[in-house]
């Protein structure tokens, strides 16, 4: 027991340690950096080939004769004669020179001599890193670095297997620009000394576990899958030292249970001796590729260095979001308060600022005293005034763009967006987008499907543009984010929605590694899959021949934009006709089976048709929570896997919270975010940088937990999305609970929930659009959801139960109603890119004729 499970996790960090504690020994007492370094590595070099004789970890691994005359031959005349020597004879002496002149400021000499040592083995594992991701993806260096490939065991010595070439090559990368840069003698001993002790282990016949070693260090267990012959698994791995940048470029692979069964090059008949091996790289016929990994087999190495910079982007932008996250969400009322003092002091010498008094505000009860609660007809004579030249109406500074959205008199909202607040946003938006990354690292591996309305829809009478919410978010998002985008921004200019949507498709098609999809209503991607199995024999005609077949109703600047991304492709054209002979029903998971990531509104009426969208998902696909966003801000980002809450924008807006039932009862009592609490539901009051003063949405949102001190919000509904026929205050998140137990316990999915109430006849009716399946009695269907109704609403089951209100009504309805109404909804002027649905009305004012939709219904 000893042997095998103890002693595999200790041979690696005590000898390790031991060659450190001599090294730093040794230099105290006066021995040169050379012999310092050398002796441990030599000592455990030794200590582990002897230990390779009692714990191997292969008994197939053990070396032949050849082997060792091979490995030996490498070792001494390429690791030592060739580099080692000219260490000792040339480089600590050049070294040694250059510490003394070279300039101070480009080395950190100052730091203790662990620490440069730590530091130079970051620095020479990046540069490392690339060359050895180049040298298997470049043909000519592949051919030097197949003879470390070569072996097909890995033991102690064939650490030393590199082709001279390829070794000077590394000299010159990992080590000439450490003697240019003044690194002492010291430091360049401490790297050898680490890189060759982990060498001998990396490549050892031992048995070593390293445990969460593997996450740090370049390990045996790791390093053994670099050597693999399968070419699926070969090309992982490249650190040498640290594991680190494998971990960050994400090339890090090591399977839990899988057991490496094979080692070696695909070529069979490469050389095994020393001097055959040297000549090989220079044959004129290269029959073997260079090992690839699956995923990137049809990447090109500028695409790879590509997704590179954006995963360390991404990474870095956690990092540092992560850390303003942390920071603010122990003390939230401490980023509000400075916020809205910042926002008043900037703001008392516009229009609105003198008439309600900021000079005068000094607290949060001055704030609520001064200035009330507004809607935006309130503030529209100040966005007006705005638009029509006085730009101190509102903000002192004036707006950059206006944002446009409906309005609840029919006229449509011009949102003020000022710089100031479009640089938080953006850094919100980065922080959002980094978020996912840590989420979910493989959703921005490949294309990311966006669907947004534009950001540039017109000019006001000021000049200045005015565009959707969706629009302005995706153009600031980070530029290496922005150029995996399968849509140009100006396919989302077009306004007739079909042929957006069939445009969006075909573009989409020809890429088979979308790997993200953003879209605010998972009714999108829905509404996708529709088309596609109405149009896929013209869809799939145009992959083959490089066309669109609606192309002649495209605006000039559309073709222009596309002109790039429509091409022939007949072998993608082919896969796609092969799924619908092997396939039952194509889904989006068969369309795109790299997909791993959906952003888009989980909560309120949007969670409806979230059990259709998932049965198209492929199985590793998540859906993630978009965030509590709207045209005039950004509530919230999602920062973990919390269902369907984020954590509030508490350093861009400054958040008031009201109870529902207090506000419902005309006794409001206003709260910040410091005084809410959890599972109540409140209505959003929020300041904003860009002149929303106390500004009232209208939107219900509940506390889910907390992180820190700090309340994490979801989004529950619009808060008009509430009736009351008798006294019930029936409320669109009942309803929606409702529908989703019952069709939940029968199997079903919905794509459409409507509940409207008859004031006249004094009852409900609930218009529902199933996914498809077998048909359902709507007597029972309505029977059961009474019943849970009679759970949810204690006023509703008294009403019921009293007679006051009459009976629920269902009526099922045809497919595709949910798309024919928001046809409708955006003719009447909703945005396209940030549709809601509202599941409760009166029918009275509802303007859609839903019966008209009704299944049976001419």
């Amino acid at each position: 027991m000893w042997r095998e499970d103890v002693l595999p996790y200790l041979w690696y960090p005590v000898l390790m340690l031991a060659a450190a504690a001599s090294y730093a020994a040794m230099l105290r007492d006066g021995a040169s950096p050379l012999v310092a370094a050398y002796l441990p590595v030599v000592a455990v070099a030794l200590a582990i080939a002897a230990l390779e004789i009692w714990f191997p970890e292969r008994l197939e691994w053990r070396p032949q004769r050849g082997d060792v005359k091979t490995d030996l031959a490498f070792l001494v005349l390429v690791q030592v004669a060739l580099q080692r020597g000219l260490a000792a004879l040339c480089i600590l002496a050049i070294s040694a020179k250059m510490h003394a002149h070279a300039p101070s400021d480009l080395w950190p000499r100052s730091w203790p001599l662990a620490a440069q040592v730590i530091t130079m083995v970051l620095a020479v594992d990046f540069i490392r890193y690339w060359l050895h991701r180049a040298c298997h993806h470049s043909k000519a260096l592949w051919r030097l670095h197949e003879v470390h490939h070569a072996p097909n065991i890995l033991y102690t010595l064939n650490v030393g297997r590199f082709h001279p070439i390829e070794k000077s090559l590394q000299f010159c990368c990992d080590t000439v620009p450490f003697l240019l840069l003044g690194v002492a003698p010291e430091v360049i001993a401490g790297y050898f000394l680490l890189y060759a002790t982990n060498g001998f282990f990396q490549h050892s016949n031992l048995r070593l576990r390293y445990g969460w070693l593997n996450y740090l260090v370049g390990s045996a267990e790791t390093h053994r899958w670099h050597h693999a012959r399968n070419p699926q698994n070969a090309a992982c791995n490249f650190g040498n030292t640290t594991i680190l940048w494998d971990l960050l470029f994400g090339t890090w692979y090591l399977p839990g249970a899988e057991r490496l069964t094979d080692i070696g090059v695909m070529d069979v008949t490469y050389p095994k001796d020393f001097w055959r091996q040297l000549c090989t790289p220079f044959r004129p016929i290269r029959p073997i590729r260079p090992i690839r990994r699956q995923i990137s087999a049809e990447k090109s190495f500028k695409a790879s260095f590509a997704q590179a910079l954006l995963s360390m982007r991404l990474r870095y932008l956690r990092l540092v979001s992560g850390i303003r996250v942390a920071v603010a969400a122990r003390n939230p009322m401490q980023a509000q308060r400075r916020l809205l003092a910042s926002i008043l002091k900037s703001n008392q010498s516009t229009d609105f600022g003198r008439e309600y008094g900021f000079a005068r505000i000094r607290t949060y009860g001055d704030f609520v005293g001064c200035v009330p609660v507004s809607d935006f007809e309130a503030l529209r004579p100040y966005v007006d005034a705005d638009i029509a030249g006085n730009r101190t109406a509102l903000t002192r500074q004036p707006p950059r763009q206006y944002v446009r959205t409906s309005g609840t008199t029919g006229q449509p909202k011009d949102v003020p967006l000022t710089p100031q607040h479009l640089r938080l946003l953006r850094r919100s938006n980065s922080a959002a987008l980094a978020f996912q990354f840590g989420i979910c690292p493989e959703a921005f591996a490949g294309g990311i499907l966006a669907f947004t309305s534009p950001a540039i829809e017109g000019a006001l009478p000021n000049g200045k543009s005015f565009g959707s919410a969706s629009g302005i978010v995706a153009g600031n998002v980070p530029a290496l984010v922005l150029g995996k985008f399968v849509v140009p921004s100006a396919v989302m200019s077009i306004t007739d929605s079909r042929l957006k949507y069939l445009l969006i498709l075909r573009l989409a098609l020809s890429r088979r590694d979308i790997t993200y999809a953003g879209a605010a209503n998972s009714t999108t991607l829905l509404t996708l899959m529709t088309l596609y199995r109405e149009y896929c024999s013209e869809l799939l005609d145009d992959l083959r021949h490089g066309t669109f077949f609606l192309s002649d109703r495209l605006t000039a600047d559309v073709r222009v934009a596309i002109r790039d991304r429509i091409c022939p492709e007949p072998g993608r054209a082919e896969e796609l006709a092969w799924l619908h002979i092997t396939r039952r029903s194509v889904r989006l998971a068969d369309l795109w089976p790299q997909l791993r990531m959906v952003a888009t509104w989980t909560g309120g009426s949007a969670s409806v048709a979230l059990h259709a969208l998932r049965t198209e998902l492929p199985l590793r696909a998540r859906i993630l929570e978009l965030g509590y966003l709207s045209s005039e801000f950004r509530g919230t980002i999602t920062v973990g896997r919390r269902s369907g809450s984020g954590f509030p924008t508490l350093d861009t807006h400054f958040f008031e919270f009201v109870e529902r039932e207090k506000w419902d009862c005309g006794v409001p009592e206003f709260l910040t975010l410091d005084g809410i609490r959890k599972g109540v539901d409140y209505y959003v009051i929020v300041t904003t940088p860009s002149g929303l003063y106390r500004y009232f949405i209208n939107d219900l949102v509940r506390v889910q937990g907390y992180l820190h001190k700090t309340p994490l919000l979801k989004f529950i509904q619009k808060g008009k999305g509430v009736t009351n026929i008798t006294g019930e205050k029936l409320y669109e998140s009942q309803v929606l609970m409702a529908v989703r137990a019952v069709t939940e316990k029968l199997g079903r999915g919905t794509r459409f929930v409507m509940m409207l109430a008859d004031e006249v006849a004094r009852c409900y009716r609930l218009y529902v659009e199933l996914d498809t399946g077998p048909t359902l009695s709507a007597t029972c269907f309505a029977r059961t959801v009474d019943e849970k109704l009679h759970e949810i609403n204690g006023e509703y089951s008294a009403k019921r139960e009293s007679g006051r209100l009459g009976g629920l009504d269902v009526f099922w309805l045809r497919p595709e109603t949910a798309e024919a109404y928001k046809d409708f909804s955006v003719q009447q002027g909703q945005r396209e890119g940030q549709f809601k649905t509202v599941a409760i009305a009166y029918r009275k004012s509802f303007p859609f004729d839903l019966d008209a939709c009704v299944e049976g219904c001419p």
